[in-house]
């Protein structure tokens, strides 16, 4: 049969087909037009499957006690936090402060917020349950009443608000916790919706956080799959990379790694043997260079500080000064993940004529000598508690009274310029001494998996 037969036959049977069954052609065509219109407007209007993002972190947390990446999704407080550092409205629309910086007024928005039971949040609501500080409430209106100036106080209220059972004010609420004595196994946050009308913007992804103890356990449950997301490890090693992993690596401005002088025990208790170490340390450049305590995105930071760049030749010149008969042993205590670069700083003081030995640590010892550690900024320049003489968390023990007067100063101060200023030399004296010596803001990845 030629072509030209053959698609004479297949014509020819087409058009006997469709005389016999035009009504079932016709319906179909109708149909298809039909579906082909009105098929994706229709996609738009129902209910989508919702994605889970399954997040792994590092830490053993109690329900009390949740990473704030995660109270954040939960709720918020009368105020938020720029990448500034500085309060701005949340729940509060405005506030004031009287009485010498005493007393802080908040007003609430006119159009009120809404816990996830259904129920409108109200001053009543508040429930920070500060030592020291009195509270009252008048209508929308809340009154702190201090017993000390406090200029810090908008940016603490940034603490997120919660009822009894996680109940909060955010775009996510608790769905299933597990736990596994103690501490929290896994957490399930899916999307408060505040309306019934489905529209793409509010269909976001449900939030199954799990945690682990340690970097080694997350990356294993990364390549066996239980969770597609890892966050803020240091490095890659361990984990199975391929094609399909997005992977991002990020500064922790708000965090900086730093080498922790006892001053409490000789020789660290000489400043002048703390800037020849200091000298000695390779350190980095650019943004990732710490120049000292503070966040580089903060209002308060001051660029303006002794860089201590490596100068091997003027480090041992001091020590030569020192006069230091005996050759100093020195034990650099630092965790697992600077290990490579506590050996860095191990090997640039041994070339000054020192005796390092690094000591791989699990907890702070209590007496150490040298630690080598990260450490993470607060949101506000008041560090009175990582930097004061009498306080706990000042790691070094240093002691001096020209920085205290500043601390104190500094949280007591209501102008922002003038705080600007008391931080600013709290900065470059912290620098001067060197009770730490700060080396950069750590790199960090995260991992996911598409």
């Amino acid at each position: 049969m030629t072509l030209f037969k053959k698609l004479r036959f297949f014509i020819r049977f087409l058009v006997a087909v469709v005389k016999k069954q035009y009504r079932i052609v016709i319906l179909g065509l109708f149909l298809g037009i039909i579906f082909a219109f009105f098929l994706p407007r229709l996609f738009k209007v129902l209910p989508q499957m919702r994605k889970t993002l399954k997040i792994g972190l590092i830490g053993q947390y109690t329900v009390a006690e949740l990473p704030e990446e995660i109270l954040q999704e939960i709720s918020y407080g009368l105020t938020q936090i720029d990448e500034n550092g500085e309060a701005q409205p949340a729940i509060a629309e405005t506030w004031s402060i009287d009485n010498e910086g005493k007393t802080y007024v908040f007003k609430l928005k006119e159009v009120g917020d809404v816990w996830h039971d259904g129920k409108p949040f109200t001053a009543a609501d508040v429930n920070y349950n500060f030592k020291d500080v009195s509270f009252s409430i008048n209508d929308s209106q809340m009154t702190f009443v201090l017993k000390e100036p406090f200029s810090p106080f908008p940016v603490i209220l940034s603490r997120p608000l919660f009822k009894k059972g996680l109940i909060g004010l955010g775009a996510y609420r608790v769905k299933r916790i597990e736990k596994r004595g103690n501490f929290v196994k896994s957490i399930l946050l899916t999307p408060y919706e505040r309306s019934n009308i489905f529209t793409d913007k509010n269909l976001l992804p449900n939030k199954l956080y799990r945690f682990y103890n340690n970097e080694n356990e997350l990356k294993t449950a990364f390549n066996l799959g239980e969770i597609d997301i890892i966050k803020n490890i240091f490095d890659l090693n361990g984990l199975y990379l391929n094609p399909s992993l997005e992977i991002t690596q990020n500064l922790m401005k708000n965090a900086y790694v730093g080498v922790f002088l006892n001053t409490s025990r000789p020789p660290f208790s000489e400043k002048t043997f703390r800037q020849a170490l200091a000298y000695a340390i390779p350190k980095e450049t650019g943004l990732k260079r710490a120049l000292g305590p503070f966040n580089p995105n903060s209002w308060a930071y001051n660029p303006d500080v002794k860089l201590y760049a490596q100068d091997l030749n003027h480090a041992k010149t001091i020590l030569e000064k020192e006069g230091a008969k005996d050759k100093i042993k020195i034990i650099l205590s630092t965790f697992p993940q600077y290990e490579k670069l506590a050996n860095l700083v191990k090997e640039n003081w041994d070339k000054i004529g020192l005796e390092v030995e690094v000591q791989i640590i699990t907890f702070i010892p209590e007496n150490f000598e040298v630690l080598l550690i990260g450490r993470e900024i607060p949101r506000d320049p008041d560090q009175y508690y990582f930097w004061h003489s009498k306080q706990p968390g000042n790691l070094s023990g240093f002691e001096n009274l020209r920085i205290d007067k500043l601390l104190e100063d500094g949280r007591k101060t209501l102008s922002a310029e003038e705080r600007k200023n008391i931080y600013f030399d709290f900065q470059r004296f912290l620098v001067e001494e060197s009770p730490v010596i700060f080396l950069e803001h750590p790199s960090i990845y995260t991992v996911v998996r598409q």
